[in-house]
């Protein structure tokens, strides 16, 4: 959703902006909604809130509650697991074999020895082998880095995700304040026209009325007035809709959204290199570049030491039993049916598929490389992001002090005409025209305090934190 600029009527008092509104509201609402049902039926329903709604509120619910960031979170969470990984590296491993098998008679020594196949029994064997690595030229410590930064990076990527989401949240939160004050704005206006019309209706079937009226300004009224009733059903369509979104992205299930005040977030203004820094210290896209990078390099250096041999203390013991087979005594006798091996010692292993790991290497490297080419173009689109959005602040900001005096004018304008109208020295066509004015005055201050409101959101955004008095993010 996005704020529609235009005038509010199409003819006379028709509201384009509660039209457009409604649709966006609507499309958008519905096109999320639509896309994570699956993700709605799977999850439990969400018990009816009891804390009263407000922005803060919302938020809150929406950080803890959101399946998209607890889908981003759980990244973390596979990543640590990496780490995990690599460090068991360090560790023995062990393996363990058990034989069990039926064999027939042996009997004899290492010179001479006889088989019966008639006579059969039992073969039980077993083995152990543990290896321990000693020295592995930086190739488990360079994994274990790399998990690391694979780990900052998921956790920068989450809290980008987070402030994509709470974007998302505000933008519905005050599309719905929106909607519902346009809502308030036409009922007032209906309100007017109905009592407008039968004042009108009634002195055009009197010859010696007082008010200059015709029978045509009735018609006009009348077409107005059905209109604006129209535009009432788009509207509290618009107005439902946002309220299901509300609970849609903060997984919450708030039965009412009437006691939200429609006010201007309160903000210390700062100077566009001031946000610009802020960006640098907080925006996670920044982090995440600088830890994929980290990451990426460990793991070519890890590529390149599967080159050197793994240093390793090995050993192993073999037991083996059979009651049909003699067990040979001497100790240069091969018995593989009574006997037990052993031993201790320190080993090397080579990885000799030098063309795989050439080829992992350079992979590495072409991956290092693609991330330094995201951060060349991504660090000046980010700070174009955030000067767009203050000037964005700046001119919403600016445009909110003179809505506010067009709003003061448009009311003076209207009650003036409209207390001539009803003393009968005010046409209809002035009255009608003053209306317009004041709807169209009101209807500019409700889109101005949107967009302000909408700009310090995306500032927010762009910078990585909350530059308004909002407390939501540590709850």
């Amino acid at each position: 959703m996005r704020a529609v600029r235009g005038n509010i009527f199409e003819e006379s008092l028709t509201f384009k902006k509660i039209t457009s509104l409604t649709i966006m509201i609507s499309q958008a609402a519905a096109l999320f909604i639509l896309i994570f049902a699956t993700q709605s039926l799977i999850a439990a329903e969400p018990e009816p809130s009891s804390v009263e709604p407000n922005l803060e509120t919302i938020l809150k619910s929406t950080i803890k509650q959101n399946g998209m960031i607890r889908e981003s979170e759980q990244d973390i969470e596979i990543a640590r697991s990496q780490i995990e990984l690599a460090r068991s590296a360090l560790f023995p491993k062990a393996s363990a074999t058990i034989l069990a098998a039926p064999m027939f008679e042996v009997r004899g020594d290492p010179h001479n020895s006889r088989t019966n196949t008639g006579k059969w029994g039992p073969f039980l064997q077993g083995s152990l082998q543990v290896v321990e690595p000693l020295y592995s030229f930086g190739m488990i410590s360079s994994y274990q880095k790399a998990a690391e930064g694979q780990v900052e990076a998921k956790t920068e990527l989450a809290q980008a995700k987070r402030n994509d989401v709470t974007l998302m949240a505000k933008e519905f939160y005050y599309g719905y304040l929106m909607a519902r004050d346009l809502e308030a704005l036409v009922d007032e206006l209906i309100s007017f026209l109905e009592e407008a019309t039968k004042s009108v209706d009634k002195a055009v079937g009197e010859k010696k009325s007082k008010t200059p009226v015709k029978p045509h300004d009735l018609y006009k009224l009348k077409t107005t007035l059905a209109d604006l009733k129209q535009k009432k059903l788009y509207a509290q369509t618009a107005k439902k809709t946002a309220e299901k979104a509300l609970n849609w992205v903060s997984a919450s299930s708030f039965e009412t959204f009437d006691s939200l005040n429609s006010t201007v977030e309160t903000y210390d203004k700062k100077s566009l290199e001031q946000y610009i820094e802020l960006a640098k210290k907080y925006r996670p896209e920044f982090k995440a570049l600088s830890a994929g990078i980290k990451a990426r390099t460990a793991l070519k250096d890890a590529k390149e030491a599967q080159s050197y041999p793994l240093v390793f203390l090995g050993g192993m013991i073999t037991k083996a039993w059979s009651p049909v087979a003699d067990k040979q005594m001497s100790i240069f006798a091969n018995d593989p049916f009574n006997g037990i091996q052993g031993g201790l010692g320190v080993g090397l292993r080579f990885d000799l598929e030098f063309s795989r790991q050439s080829a992992e290497v350079h992979e590495q490297e072409a991956e290092i490389m693609k991330l330094k080419a995201s951060e060349s173009y991504a660090i000046p689109g980010i700070e174009l992001q955030v000067k767009k959005a203050f000037l964005e602040l700046d001119q919403a900001a600016q445009g909110l002090e003179i809505a506010s005096n067009r709003k003061k004018l448009g009311k003076k304008w209207f009650i003036s005409n409209a207390m001539g109208f009803s003393i009968g020295i005010t046409p209809t066509k002035d009255l009608m025209e003053s209306l317009e004015g004041n709807g169209n005055a009101r209807k500019n201050y409700i889109e101005t305090v949107y967009s302000l409101n909408m700009a310090l959101a995306k500032l927010s955004q762009a910078v990585g934190t909350e530059i308004t008095q909002l407390k939501y993010q540590k709850y």
